[in-house]
């Protein structure tokens, strides 16, 4: 699944926590574009950068 809709989903579905987002990133098994796992922080910074590319 790709990350934009699955973020939507999550959202929309009631979890608009940073940490609440991350969590269910991870255990849908949807990974960082390092490969990594979602933390608070990496949520906060995506929600950023959509935020910016929205108003621009």
């Amino acid at each position: 699944m790709e990350l934009a809709p699955a973020a939507a989903e999550i959202r929309a579905a009631g979890s608009t926590a940073l940490r609440a987002i991350a969590g269910e990133l991870n255990a849908r098994g949807i990974r960082t574009r390092r490969g990594g796992q979602w933390h608070l922080s990496d949520v906060r910074n995506l929600l950023a950068r959509w935020r910016k590319k929205i108003v621009y």
